[in-house]
């Protein structure tokens, strides 16, 4: 099934500098991409315009990230919010495979690709593809790659399609409450210090997720929980299914967003990772 994760729009609210907020995206996109999870929203709170600018450089970095190095040119322009860019570390998901050359290719093999003249295409080797399909240039496209004794060829396909790990996409969305119930086979947990402690609903929760279809665990920010985050708190606890706490008794006054996302998801992954998610980068 699809996993999801929704992040608020100040989740860099804690960070002085465009360094630390780069290095805290860092973070938050390499637990993203280790536990497999397939997309991430940020949604808006009732703070109005006052977080628009981290909303907009989470999701630019977040997406700079999943992109594969040999792509991040084209997509993303030099620009002042990309400014820390080298210290981001890489995420090495299969999205972003090594091999550089025509030869190291395998026939089946799926890649990211980008037209930069009409009738070629950028996949990362040292040469571009010949495709005679139009498509948008500019825009990123993933490729099934076949292999015939002369010629590379590519056919357009998308994360939908496979059974692996293929990174994530972002969307933003204004309302988070309207973006839950536009999906009623989506079954939605809250990470919280005030919910109920994660092994005495675990097996709850497995039976739960043995019958959705979509799943999205829910974080609050760096200052306030999510039922501070969301206006109609009302309807917010109609549309979660369970609210979890998975550092019961912990020994500090405060998590922080990133230590609280590591923790959640690696533990959800350690019991329902073969339930939740799509295989990883070592398949079993």
């Amino acid at each position: 099934m699809p996993f999801e994760i929704a992040l608020p729009d100040s989740s860099l609210s804690d960070c002085s500098d465009l360094r630390q907020r780069t290095m805290k995206i860092g973070l938050l996109a390499r637990a993203i991409a280790v536990f497999r999870i397939e997309k991430v929203i940020i949604y808006e709170t009732n703070h109005g315009e006052k977080y628009q600018r981290d909303l907009i450089l989470l999701d630019k970095i977040l997406r700079y990230m999943d992109t594969p190095q040999y792509l991040r040119r084209s997509v993303f322009p030099m620009s002042p919010s990309l400014k820390y860019a080298g210290i981001l570390p890489p995420l090495r998901i299969r999205s972003h495979p090594l091999a550089s050359t025509i030869p190291e290719v395998r026939d089946g093999e799926v890649r990211w690709g980008i037209q930069g003249r009409p009738g070629l295409i950028d996949i990362g080797l040292d040469e571009p593809i010949e495709y005679e399909h139009p498509i948008r240039t500019r825009v990123p496209i993933i490729f099934r790659i076949t292999k015939s004794r002369t010629r590379l060829n590519l056919e357009p396909t998308t994360r939908d399609t496979l059974d692996y790990y293929f990174g994530y996409e972002v969307e933003k969305v204004s309302n988070l409450i309207d973006y839950l119930a536009n999906d009623t086979h989506k079954t939605s947990i809250v990470f919280s210090r005030s919910g109920t402690p994660f092994q005495r609903i675990s097996s709850e929760i497995k039976s739960v997720l043995e019958s959705t279809k979509n799943l999205i665990g829910i974080f609050g920010g760096p200052h306030s929980g999510v039922r501070e985050l969301v206006q109609d708190r009302d309807a917010l606890k109609d549309h979660i299914d369970f609210w979890i706490n998975m550092i019961p008794d912990q020994g500090t006054e405060t998590v922080r967003l990133e230590e609280a996302v590591w923790t959640s998801l690696g533990q959800f992954n350690s019991s329902f990772g073969n339930v939740a998610t799509k295989s990883g980068y070592y398949e079993h």
